[in-house]
């Protein structure tokens, strides 16, 4: 949901040989008052269990009780990942509604914002973007932060051309749980940068190769990870979709690719998107295809597939003009590269199935220019049917 709207949590977990003071040391005091109430109307004590809403527009959607204050906690940032609601299966159809442009280039040398990737974590969504800056004819990013969506549009965008990364396009960020630190993936070529403080653009690491013996091709490269392995995703424009693999404790050191599969080069093209589905046994994929641009998606048990269609017809996309409406004006046609709102913020991606967000690339679709000049926005398409 947006963030004026309720949010439902369950509580799935009993509190057995633990106070609840102790779990309140991890989510918001309100949210602890809410937790006490419910427990003591339905007589959980320390045994049972609860369910409780909360109407405070203090939380994002990744923040149900799980956003820790201090991401080098190896114990916060584990809870962080671990929402206490996913009751709602993944729906076999989808249909959304969309905001108008939300996020727009502030910087005059921007033509557009796009390829967007973000986290909500300390009380903050954090996004890192795209954009295309004409005074250098070439492609840069920026970072930019807020605390609700309705501030989006007033965030500060700050370049990341003559910060550490460089200029990090196509971004992924992170937190990698095994190592204390965030991690930006970006392109071109395979790169990663690590920091200990998110919101601070100096203190990323110089670009470090994150794939070796790769594809001369490829880009948009997705990590997600399970307990065993991390998992490197992406595509080539060549109708494959592609994936490495290392063992956790190798991480970031990939090496080689195997195709996972393939179609059509506009049926299968670019920005694959991997999660993990809270509190089911199962992994949601979604690549982007165009004629306009929407997003096909697939599910698995794991992360080395098979891969079952779920979504993946233009008539019946996961996200496409064909199930996408508009609070206001149809501002686009094209539901593009983007990323869900993740219920935690850690290597597992993980999403709740009973409240999706994705925040999108979408441009007028009367712009008749060059790819490179097309004014990209960024948008947020909210689910509004499980069925």
């Amino acid at each position: 949901m947006l963030l004026s709207e309720r949010y439902l949590v369950n509580i799935k977990h009993s509190f057995p040989k633990k106070s609840l003071s102790s779990y309140c040391s991890f989510i918001k005091p309100s949210a602890c008052v809410l937790i006490s109430i419910a427990s003591f109307l339905s007589g959980c004590g320390e045994d049972g269990g609860a369910s409780f809403t909360s109407s405070s527009s203090s939380l994002g959607s990744g923040a149900v009780g799980t956003v820790s204050s201090n991401a080098t906690s190896k114990s916060s940032s584990s809870l962080s990942s671990q929402s206490l609601t996913a009751n709602c299966d993944l729906p076999s159809e989808f249909s959304w509604v969309s905001s108008g442009p939300l996020i727009q280039p502030q910087s005059a040398d921007h033509i557009s914002i796009k390829d967007p990737t973000i986290v909500f974590y300390d009380n903050k969504y954090h996004v890192f973007a795209t954009v295309f800056d004409i005074s250098r004819k070439g492609w840069g990013s920026v970072y930019l932060n807020f605390n609700d969506f309705s501030n989006a549009g007033s965030a500060t965008q700050i370049s990341l051309q003559d910060k550490p990364t460089g200029n990090a396009v196509a971004p992924q960020v992170f937190f990698f749980r095994p190592h204390n630190k965030w991690y930006l993936i970006y392109q071109w070529g395979a790169k990663y940068s690590t920091n200990t403080d998110i919101s601070n653009p100096d203190t990323w690491t110089t670009p470090q190769p994150l794939l070796a013996n790769g594809l001369n091709i490829g880009l948009d490269y997705w990590v997600i990870c399970d307990e065993a392995n991390c998992h490197l995703f992406f595509s080539g424009d060549d109708g494959n979709l592609y994936r490495s693999k290392t063992p956790i404790d190798n991480f970031p050191n990939f090496s080689g690719y195997e195709i996972v599969m393939s179609d059509e080069v506009g049926k299968l093209f670019e920005a694959s998107n991997v999660y993990k589905v809270e509190g089911k046994d199962l992994y949601l994929l979604l690549v982007e295809a165009y004629g306009p641009r929407y997003f096909r998606s697939w599910t698995a048990t794991s992360l080395d597939g098979p891969w079952t269609p779920l979504a993946d017809s233009q008539s019946a996309p996961f996200a496409g003009e064909a199930n996408v409406s508009f609070e206001g004006e149809k501002w686009t046609r094209d539901i593009s590269h983007g990323e869900m709102i993740r219920s935690g913020y850690d290597e597992t991606l993980t999403i709740n199935p009973c409240n999706m967000q994705f925040l999108y690339q979408g441009v007028d679709p009367n712009s008749n220019v060059t790819y490179t000049d097309l004014p990209y926005r960024l948008g947020l398409i909210k689910q509004t049917g499980n069925r």
